[in-house]
């Protein structure tokens, strides 16, 4: 015999999208206006690649964490969201 499933809640699955988005939204909107500018800036202006260049690592370094969190949350709301 199989296992009865125990149902998905929909609430949980809109509270996991709005926390994703919550996180991805702002992160992800940082992250690439400082990494955009620092990749302008390399392309510009070779002499401050390598200071572009550590601007570009910080930037993915600081907001790469909460861009995968909120991907994997929306990821979460999703699969909750098709188990119904």
């Amino acid at each position: 015999m199989t296992e009865p499933q125990t149902p998905r809640s929909v609430s949980a699955g809109i509270a996991l999208l709005v926390l994703g988005l919550v996180f991805l939204v702002p992160s992800g909107l940082c992250t690439g206006i400082f990494g955009g500018g620092a990749l302008v800036e390399m392309l510009t202006n070779p002499r401050n690649a390598n200071d572009a260049s550590v601007m570009l690592m910080m930037a993915l370094i600081f907001g790469g964490p909460f861009i995968l969190l909120g991907v994997l949350l929306i990821r979460a709301a999703l699969r909750n969201f098709r188990a119904r």
